[in-house]
């Protein structure tokens, strides 16, 4: 039986700096999926600039608000709370518009509303170009059910489709260096999907023909992952063979706070300019690094950093910059190099 919400309840939530933060989402993750301590959820919303008590971080999960929508309205969309940044937009600056289905700048945040409701003089326009994009789609849609092979070998119907120019991730795991770099798509095939890789890879990152990459790539709703085969190789041109399996990207491995450990950053690519900083967190895969200055995107760079049981020295790409309002810049570094003994270091440090 479930006990209906209480007035005094209603309101302790509408005041719960959890709930309110743009980071509830990555907040309620963290502790649902990836049963992180309170404490290590609280240093880590503080590397954000996002102060909240242990107080509150209990009581946000002890009083059931994770399982409560922000507006507690049924009639918003699963996508919102499973993107961040949507999640943010609707929290703090947009609300959702069921005419067009989407966040609206005309309705207030955490509000739901419709354009007959609001009657802003842009309405008209808006509800206009919806409903022609859903047309499109319906025509696209029928058209590809109409013209797809019956055979059980036919490439797998992704999610949200890829198109040609849409941006991507690829990710080499298992060659003889591992590497992760921006991409697009080139052209799809019945055959095959071909995606661009920068010159300066080739010799850096080198591909060849069987070998598994993981692509994933931001969709309207989420992000996507899959794992393929490398076909062939020409110039600055890749094919990959159509993915059997699309999922629902996740973290590629849990953050284990390093409580601002020291780090020191060579910027391989700038003439070995050094910059200091601290480490926030880290995981197998990468490293969250708080620098005074913004590093460039895909840049390379060799990190330092300070651990409890000795320094750690590993090579990296640049993978996410993302500007704190104390004007500090946050980095997310993919390491390139990193030998197992260190891997096994990183792992014990998460307990």
């Amino acid at each position: 039986m479930i006990t209906k919400e209480s007035d005094a309840a209603r309101r302790e939530r509408d005041h719960c700096p959890v709930c309110q933060s743009a980071h509830r989402h990555t907040i309620e993750r963290m502790r649902r999926l990836e049963y992180a301590a309170y404490g290590d959820i609280r240093r880590y919303i503080q590397s954000l600039d996002d102060d909240i008590s242990l107080r509150w971080l209990i009581r946000h999960f002890g009083r059931g608000h994770d399982v409560l929508t922000p507006a507690d309205d049924t009639q918003l969309p699963r996508w919102i709370f499973e993107d961040d940044a949507e999640l943010g937009r609707y929290m703090e600056q947009y609300g959702y518009c069921r005419t067009i289905d989407d966040l609206c700048p005309h309705v207030p945040a955490r509000a739901v509303s419709s354009c007959e409701a609001i009657d802003n003089p842009e309405c008209e326009r808006f509800r206009r170009y919806a409903l022609r994009e859903r047309v499109l789609e319906a025509v696209t849609r029928n058209s590809a059910t109409a013209a797809a092979p019956s055979a059980t070998d036919a490439p797998h119907a992704l999610v949200e489709p890829l198109v040609v120019n849409q941006g991507l991730e690829v990710e080499n795991r298992t060659g003889p260096r591992r590497g992760i770099f921006a991409s697009s798509v080139l052209a799809l095939q019945s055959d095959a999907i071909a995606i661009s890789v920068p010159t300066r890879l080739h010799e850096l990152l080198p591909l060849g023909a069987g070998d598994r990459i993981v692509i994933s790539y931001q969709g309207r709703v989420s992000k996507y992952v899959f794992e393929t085969t490398v076909r062939g190789v020409r110039e600055n041109r890749v094919e990959v063979s159509h993915p059997s399996a699309v999922s629902i990207a996740s973290r590629r491995s849990p953050r284990m706070s390093l409580k601002d450990s020291a780090v020191r950053v060579v910027r391989m690519e700038r003439g070995g300019e050094e910059l200091t900083g601290t480490a926030a967190n880290a995981s197998a895969q990468g490293l969250r690094v708080i620098l005074p200055s913004e590093l460039v995107q895909w840049e390379r760079v060799r990190l330092t950093v300070s651990l409890a049981d000795g320094p750690l020295v590993a090579e990296g790409e640049v993978v996410r910059v993302e500007r704190l309002g104390s004007g500090s810049v946050a980095h997310g570094i993919y390491f390139t190099s990193l030998t197992a003994e260190d891997m096994g270091r990183l792992q014990r440090l998460g307990g």
